[in-house]
Formats: C-alpha cells, sequence, structure tokens
C-alpha cells in the first residue's frame, strides 16, 4: 500500500444525552425471564414431536397455533405423548402469561417514573412540543388499564426514551456537542467536568420567513438594496446595468430609470424570482445570528414609523429567545407559546414545519448544548489505531471505486439517448439528472453500490484490500469508531468497531458550534485542501435545516446567491463549469478547463449517482450480505470489527396481537443471537430502533417496527453494555462513537 492513513488532530465525541443505565433498568425481571425460556423449551419439546403426529398443512397450522400461544386450538387426541407435551407447554405458558402482565404493569410504572423527570420531559418537549403537550402529559396522568390507545402512546414515549439514552446525536442537553483532541503520550484522558453551556438560535427557515415578511412591507422596500448575482443568461433587461456594485435601492433605480414606481417593482421581483436579482437583507445561509443581523440591518435604514416597527417586532422574538436558555420546564413551555405565537403574528406563517417532529430543524428555534466531556487521546495510541484501522480503510477505498465506477455508468445509461461525446455546464448536467431521477424507472432510483457474500467475506475482504495497491492518489474520509472498554482507562487495548466510513472531512460547520475554538475544528481540513492545488471544489449546497458545512476553499454555489455572495472570488457558479460525459469516464472541468473533481458535503447527495460520479475519489464503508439473507456473522480483521453480526428475522411472532406473543418472539431471537440489545430497521423506518429483547416494552416498539413487513433486519449493538466507556462522575454509561477524519497520504497521484 502506498498511502499512509493519518487520524486528524480534532475529533468529536459523538454521545447519547443520558445514561444507557435508564434504559437498561427498564428490562423484565428475571423470573419473567426464566418463565418465557421455559415455555420456549416446553414449546420445542412440542414441535419436535409435531412431525410423527401430523403432516402437510395441517401440521403448518398446529405450528403457527403454538408459535402464538393458541393452546385451545390444538388437538389433544394424537397420543398420550403429545397430550402430555402439549398440557407441560400449557401450563407453562398459563404461569408465563400471568407473570408478563404483572411485569408489563411494572415496567409501565417505571417508565411513567422516568419520564415524569424534569430532565426526560425536557427532551420531549424539546423534541415535540406537540409529544409533551398531547402524549406525555396525558400519559402521565392516566390511571387506568392500557388499551391500544395508551398502548401505543407509551410505545411513543419509550421510543424517545430510547433515543435519548441509546443513539448518539447532536441536539439540545439531550445530545450535546463533545470534543476530543490527539494530545502527547499512549493513553486517554477524560475530562467530566465542562461546564454544559446551553445556546438558543433562530431557526434558518424561519430567519427566512422574516426577511420575506420584511421585505414585503411597501414602506421598508424602497431603501433595500438589490444585488446583481450574475447568474443565468443576460435577460436583457436594462434596468439590470442600473445596479451597482455594492447594491441599489428601489428608489434610487425608480429615480435612474424614469419608468413608474409599480413598474420598477415588479420587474425587480421578476429579476428576483429568476435569481438574476437578490435582495440585501439577512445575512445569508451561513449567519448563525440572523436576528442580529436583521436588526442592525434595519437600524441602518432612516428612522420611519414602519422601520421602528419591525424593530420592535424583531426586538420582541430576541428577548423570548434569550429567556429559553436556562429556563425551567414549566416557565419554558410558556415562553415557547409566546415565541411561536408571535412569530406567526409577525410572518402570518405557522411556527413549526412537519407538526413539529423529530430529527428535523421543525420548530421555529433549536438548542445546542456544551457536552460535559472532553478527550484527549495520546498520539502512541492514535498511532495504533491508524495501523490497525489501515488494511480496512483501503477495503474502504476499493469499494469506494467500484461504487463511483456504477454511478457514473448510471450516468452513462441516463444520458445514453443523447449520443457519445456529452458535454454541458454543471447547471445543465444537475438539471438534466433531477428529470431523469423523478422517473420510478429511472437507474438512479436503484441502489447501485455493489455488495459482497457474506459467506466468503474473509477472502472477499482480503480481495477489497489487495485491489486497493492499484489506485493510486490521496483519500480522506470522516469515520466512526467505537472503541469497546468498561471505562476510559481501558482505551489503550479497546477492540474497535468501524462503525461507518462517510466520504467527508471535517470542514467548518455547525458541528462546531460549541467548539472552544472552531478554526482549529477543521484547521485539518484546510490544510488538507491547500495542498491540493485547486484540484478539489466544494458543492456549496446551502443550508439544510440547522445543519451547514463550509469547504475551505474554492466553492459551486449549487444554492440561490444571496447578497453575501457578491464580490466572492472563490465562489465559483455551476454554469461556468463543464461536465464531460463519454463511454468511459464522466469528468467536471473548472472555468480554466483544468479537471477537477467535486467535495460533496451532504451524505445523500454523495450516494445520489449524478453528483458521486464527479466526486473525488470516494471512501465508502462496503456491505457484506449472504444470498439467502440469513444470519451473516461479524465481518473482523485483527481487533477492528468492520461490520457487525446481522440477521434477517421473520416477523411472524414479533407482529402478533398479544404483547405477551410479541415478548416470547423476542425471548427466541434472544436466544437464537445470543444478545440482549440489537438495533432493527424495517424498509419503512428512516433510522433504526434499539430492541431490548428483555423488555416487554420493546414488544410493542417491536409491532410497531415490523408492520407491514414480512421480515426485518437486526443487528448487534456493539460495542454493548460492557463496552460503553464512557462514564460519567456517578459510574453511568453512555453510548458514544468518535467521529475522526482520516486521509490517507503518500498515494500517487
Amino acid at each position: 500500500m502506498t498511502r499512509k492513513w493519518r487520524i486528524g488532530g480534532e475529533f468529536i465525541v459523538r454521545h447519547a444525552g443520558m445514561p444507557f443505565d435508564w434504559l437498561e433498568e427498564l428490562g423484565a425481571p428475571s423470573d419473567l425471564l426464566e418463565l418465557a425460556d421455559e415455555v420456549i423449551r416446553r414449546e420445542g419439546a412440542l414441535l419436535a414431536s409435531l412431525a410423527t403426529h401430523f403432516a402437510g398443512d395441517r401440521a403448518a397450522g398446529i405450528r403457527a397455533d403454538v408459535l402464538h400461544g393458541r393452546i385451545d386450538q390444538l388437538p389433544r387426541s394424537a397420543g398420550p405423548d403429545w397430550s402430555a407435551a402439549v398440557d407441560a407447554w400449557g401450563e407453562a405458558l398459563t404461569q408465563y402469561v400471568r407473570a408478563y402482565r404483572e411485569a408489563d404493569e411494572q415496567v409501565g410504572k417505571e417508565l411513567r417514573e422516568l419520564l415524569a423527570t424534569a430532565q426526560v420531559s425536557e427532551a420531549v418537549f424539546l423534541s415535540n412540543p406537540d409529544a409533551y403537550r398531547n402524549m406525555l402529559q396525558p400519559f402521565l396522568a392516566y390511571q387506568g388499564a392500557l388499551n391500544s390507545r395508551w398502548r401505543r402512546v407509551r410505545r411513543q414515549m419509550y421510543t424517545y426514551v430510547q433515543r435519548f439514552c441509546a443513539k448518539n446525536e447532536t441536539v439540545s442537553f439531550f445530545g450535546p456537542m463533545a470534543y476530543g483532541t490527539v494530545g502527547p503520550g499512549d493513553d486517554a484522558q477524560l475530562r467530566r467536568d465542562v461546564p454544559r453551556t446551553r445556546r438558543v438560535f433562530l431557526s434558518h427557515w424561519a430567519a427566512r420567513a422574516l426577511a420575506l415578511a420584511i421585505a414585503r412591507d411597501s414602506a421598508i422596500l424602497p431603501h433595500l438594496r438589490f444585488h446583481r448575482t450574475s447568474r443565468g443568461a443576460d435577460p436583457g433587461e436594462p434596468i439590470l446595468t442600473q445596479v451597482l456594485p455594492g447594491g441599489t435601492t428601489l428608489r434610487q433605480l425608480i429615480h435612474r430609470s424614469g419608468r413608474p414606481a409599480a413598474e420598477v417593482a415588479r420587474t425587480l421581483m421578476k429579476l428576483v424570482a429568476t435569481e438574476h436579482l437578490t435582495i440585501g437583507l439577512g445575512g445569508g445561509d451561513y449567519d448563525l445570528d440572523p436576528l442580529t443581523t436583521l436588526r442592525e440591518q434595519l437600524a441602518a435604514l432612516p428612522a420611519a414609523p414602519a422601520r421602528d416597527q419591525w424593530l420592535a417586532r424583531l426586538g420582541d422574538l430576541a428577548a423570548l429567545l434569550e429567556e429559553l436558555g436556562e429556563q425551567p420546564l414549566e416557565r419554558k413551555v410558556t415562553t415557547v407559546a409566546a415565541l411561536e405565537t408571535r412569530f406567526t403574528e409577525i410572518t402570518g406563517k405557522p411556527a413549526r414545519r412537519g407538526a413539529g417532529a423529530a430529527y428535523a430543524d421543525r420548530a421555529v428555534f433549536f438548542e445546542e448544548c456544551a457536552s460535559p466531556f472532553t478527550l484527549t487521546i495520546g498520539a502512541d495510541l492514535v498511532r495504533r489505531w491508524e495501523e490497525q484501522l489501515t488494511p480496512l480503510l483501503e477495503a474502504c477505498v476499493t469499494h469506494g471505486r467500484a461504487t463511483q465506477a456504477a454511478a457514473a455508468e448510471a450516468v452513462r445509461e441516463s444520458f445514453a439517448g443523447s449520443g457519445q461525446g456529452i458535454e454541458l455546464n454543471l447547471l445543465e448536467y444537475a438539471t438534466r439528472a433531477a428529470a431523469e431521477q423523478s422517473d420510478s424507472t429511472s437507474t438512479y432510483q436503484a441502489t447501485y453500490a455493489p455488495s459482497y457474500p457474506g459467506e466468503d467475506w474473509r477472502s472477499e475482504l482480503a480481495q477489497l484490500i489487495r485491489e486497493a495497491n492499484a489506485l493510486d492518489g490521496e483519500r480522506y474520509a470522516v469515520i466512526d469508531l467505537c472503541p469497546a472498554a468498561t471505562d476510559v482507562a481501558g482505551l489503550d487495548e479497546a477492540p474497535l468497531v468501524l462503525s461507518r466510513a462517510h466520504h467527508h472531512l471535517l470542514v467548518d460547520s455547525w458541528l462546531a458550534t460549541m467548539h472552544p475554538d472552531p478554526r482549529r475544528f477543521g484547521a485539518a481540513a484546510a490544510a488538507w485542501v491547500a495542498r491540493r492545488a485547486g484540484d478539489l471544489v466544494g458543492l456549496d449546497l446551502g443550508r439544510r435545516n440547522k445543519g451547514y458545512y463550509r469547504f475551505p476553499g474554492r466553492e459551486i454555489a449549487m444554492r440561490p446567491l444571496s447578497w453575501t455572495d457578491e464580490g466572492r472570488a472563490d465562489l465559483l457558479k455551476p454554469e461556468d463549469l463543464r461536465v464531460s460525459i463519454t463511454s468511459d469516464a464522466v469528468t467536471l472541468r473548472d472555468p480554466d478547463g483544468r479537471v477537477v473533481t467535486a467535495y460533496v458535503p451532504l451524505s445523500d447527495f454523495v450516494k445520489y449517482a449524478p453528483i458521486a460520479a464527479l466526486s473525488h475519489p470516494q471512501v465508502l464503508h462496503p456491505t457484506f450480505r449472504t444470498a439467502t439473507g440469513g444470519a451473516l456473522p461479524e465481518v473482523v480483521l485483527g481487533a477492528v470489527t468492520l461490520q457487525r453480526a446481522r440477521w434477517r428475522v421473520p416477523t411472524q411472532t414479533l407482529a402478533a396481537a398479544e404483547p405477551h406473543t410479541r415478548f416470547l418472539g423476542l425471548r427466541r431471537l434472544a436466544r437464537d443471537t445470543n444478545v440482549r440489545f440489537l438495533f432493527g430497521r424495517s424498509a419503512h423506518e428512516r433510522k433504526p430502533y434499539l430492541i431490548d429483547l428483555a423488555s416487554p416494552l420493546a414488544a410493542d416498539l417491536v409491532n410497531h417496527i415490523t408492520r407491514g413487513c414480512d421480515e426485518i433486519d437486526v443487528e448487534r449493538m456493539a460495542p454493548g453494555p460492557d463496552g460503553l466507556w464512557l462514564r460519567d462522575a456517578e459510574g453511568r454509561r453512555y453510548t458514544s462513537e468518535l467521529r475522526m477524519q482520516v486521509v490517507g497520504e503518500g498515494g500517487r497521484a
């Protein structure tokens, strides 16, 4: 191998915001587990004798009745041994069902106690105020037996708890931002006393709504500056030539053009709609304090009643946001309601998108929080990790190359009707590719990335590593690395799980929001890009909800331009770059005609074939599958796991009507996998759920996951509970992963 892989000096410690212990404590008592295991043992003996007494469809029907606990439907006249086996199984089942109902009620009480804590209640509220108001509070007040409605509410509340305790996310205090550095020495040191600072932000979409509302005010618009974007073909509108560098106001343009005010205003707004002009209001996509920007811009306008009225409105919002940071939950609920009401009064827009659903920037505000943890890992230990990871990262290089080749082939097939030797600008290319993607028969709808036979994963992995030797050039990736140790002192000898390899760099981004020195956070990426001599250009895709990424070099504006882009020499426009599609390559050239590759900041676009074909050579995580979809052992090289153990599980009993039957399905799965915790995902779920095979609460959760599916894929939790090294001052464990930049240097260009 010619590449030397190096881990960056700054990294992110992504961790759950609440202890995993809280989730683990919601398991069933040991006596219930013993009774469930006895039922499964008895049913095994019963099913083993099934073939000697019944055959064909009759045997299949009886088997289904046994697995679903339908004892009254079983025949008893097949002989004394069969009858005795049925009775023994039925007696065990009766005891189990009685114990299950008691345990289900008890664990439900324990869940209520956890949900009632200020910490969990506030987390539910910040995730989704409607869920807090319409589900959590009524559920805590409800005292009766659980019907189907209340079981659904309990399941949804349990889902929030497993998210807070087992998902490594980045949101508020229940997904705080933690950071790490590479330091001297050979060990790892963990601080647990970092001040837990919280910061409240106005959402990007809300800031845009405010700017649009201000611009619509006929008393304000004449004073706002219009700026040229130089985007698109010249529409032949003379007024464009009268818009000067630095912007020109509507009032000035009316005076200069001599045209009626209404006509000039209509023309300007049309030019804004076609992106030939932009209004100088707001701070653009990457402004973290848009309210301050808007207030400063308004304060600079001539004094007038409309200006003062808008300043007062924005002041109201700013005061409410400032109050939110450290308020207790009771006051926070009132403040959020006032903030949302005031926002709607000002803009005429709803204060939430998507009903405030979780996993997105849906509310009018969002909050980030500094974690109490910070980690320092010794450089000598990091060097050992680099050595252990190198062969697997090389396998990711080979898989990335194969995936990119498949993406380029998909592009060529999509453009095949235009003949060979196609050349068009990047804007035309992206527009046409998007139109192709909208067709359900498009090649872009398929999963084009190759997978590898799991039955012979050792030889497949070895082949991927060997093939990387022929792939020259430097590479980059961001990896999610999970050491497995009982505490931080054990990291020096910890086995590693390479959870994921992402084709990114740790550039300046929203992930550095709570970093003590955000410039240091992205310094390693900036230094590596600077050495590329301009052959790598970043796709500036703008802001996605709260997320943004700033490439430290030339960028291509794949987003609407704003007045803040005026005069940026490093910002290219997609119509100024050319894409060539030939029988053997898809090539991107910059305005000077040089071949360049694209840096892609968002995972969705890394996987999107038209963009993947233009990307810098990718480093991607390979997937191993079995031909039958059955059990797949861990894919391991040395002390590093590349792929966790996986199973494809039929949902027949997991989706049963009775909760106690579903729980037996979970216990069978625990017997077959020899683990307690699995991550499960069905085809219609966006994110995986953690399934506790020892908790009655998971019996309702798995019913939700498996609806409409004959099978689901499950994956072992790794590291498991015994390998959660991140502990607070009280010794409580947290799930975590180290998000690190790795660069493979020294490859022949």
